[in-house]
């Protein structure tokens, strides 16, 4: 009897949520704590992609002398409790996601995220959310390499127990493309978030809402 099979991925920040106002806001006040200038929305979206360490490291070349490679880590610290600290509910899902997952579990989807963000607040984000029931799998950069190597992706399918059937990996950037090309996973762009196609050709999405509405009526792959 065939059963439906299916497990989509999901880069998380400029994918599922917008974070840039809360990234933004925690880093502008780390540089400002180093008298160094602030970082407006749209600079700070040309920084991110590649994790917290690039991020910080990116922000002291556009604001001044580079940071030494002992200098980041610490940074990077600060720049986690900064976070911490932001105003409740300030991430907000982009339009369509919530109901979007909902029915993409109906449909017989599994979900799990993939991203450079540090892990410790990307599942807090998820549970405040509301989507702990139905993303169980969250692979981040912190605990593993980072995205654009494969493994993460790879990581990610493994513990949601993925088999034969249909993989995917939805994000917004240059980055999600190469790691789903380099780990032979189908993928999704959304030109809603922070990134680029660069020179990947995928499936692509101006919205989550038709994103959604074509993972639900594709559906997942069908196997014996």
């Amino acid at each position: 009897m065939s059963r439906l099979s299916g497990w989509a991925v999901f880069d998380l920040d400029g994918t599922l949520v917008d974070t840039l106002g809360e990234i933004t806001d925690a880093l502008n006040r780390v540089l400002e704590g180093h008298q160094r200038r602030s970082l407006s929305r749209e600079e700070v979206m040309t920084l991110v992609g590649h994790g917290p360490n690039t991020l910080i490291a990116r922000a002291w070349s556009a604001t001044g002398a580079k940071a030494g490679k002992g200098e980041i880590l610490g940074i990077s610290n600060e720049y986690f409790r900064e976070y911490q600290r932001n105003a409740r509910g300030a991430s907000r899902p982009y339009p369509g996601v919530h109901e979007g997952l909902q029915r993409l579990i109906q449909r017989g989807w599994k979900l799990g995220v993939c991203t450079n963000k540090d892990g410790t607040a990307a599942r807090s984000l998820i549970r405040k959310l509301g989507w702990g029931d139905w993303i169980r799998v969250v692979v981040s950069g912190d605990e593993t390499v980072r995205k654009p190597d494969p493994r993460p992706l790879k990581l990610a399918l493994k513990r949601m127990g993925a088999g034969s059937g249909r993989h995917l990996f939805v994000g917004d950037s240059e980055v999600d493309l190469q790691t789903a090309q380099n780990a032979s996973v189908e993928a999704v762009f959304v030109r809603h978030g922070y990134g680029e196609m660069g020179r990947f050709r995928s499936r692509c999405f101006d919205d989550a809402v038709g994103m959604f509405r074509w993972m639900a009526q594709s559906g997942p792959a069908r196997s014996g």
